[in-house]
């Protein structure tokens, strides 16, 4: 009699310590955190060299008009020394969303003006080039 008792004390505690396990794995993988969504613009001119101080714009607006939450990107920056321009899209994207987001790049610089049509992938390094004539 007391050999089936300990037989299913055991059993119940391994049941406990998979649960456990189950339940630890769930948690873990709720707090990874997601890997940031950026563009990075190259501007040049059409000689090929590197502008600097050249203003960058980024606009996106939804092709489904239906649809409720929109996804609208209206931002912009100017280029570095290097005629690097950088952006963070992570906060334009929602949790679970998946998807290609297309973003028009319009660049200008002393009357040089130029655009570009960039394919955002979610939590990846997107680039672009923007020839400014």
């Amino acid at each position: 009699m007391q050999m089936y008792k300990k037989n299913k004390l055991f059993r119940i505690s391994n049941l406990g310590f998979l649960i456990g396990v189950a339940l630890m794995s769930l948690v873990m993988s709720a707090c990874q955190s997601e890997k940031k969504t950026t563009l990075e613009v190259s501007v040049c001119s059409a000689s090929g060299q590197p502008l600097a101080n050249a203003k960058i714009w980024l606009q996106a607006e939804p092709t489904d008009t239906s649809a409720t939450g929109l996804i609208s990107v209206n931002d912009s920056t100017t280029s570095d020394a290097n005629g690097m321009a950088y952006f963070d899209l992570s906060d334009h994207y929602k949790p679970g969303q998946i998807g290609v987001m297309v973003i028009k790049v319009k660049g200008f610089y002393y009357g040089l003006t130029g655009e570009s049509i960039a394919e955002i992938t979610e939590e990846q390094r997107n680039q672009v080039n923007v020839l400014l004539q």
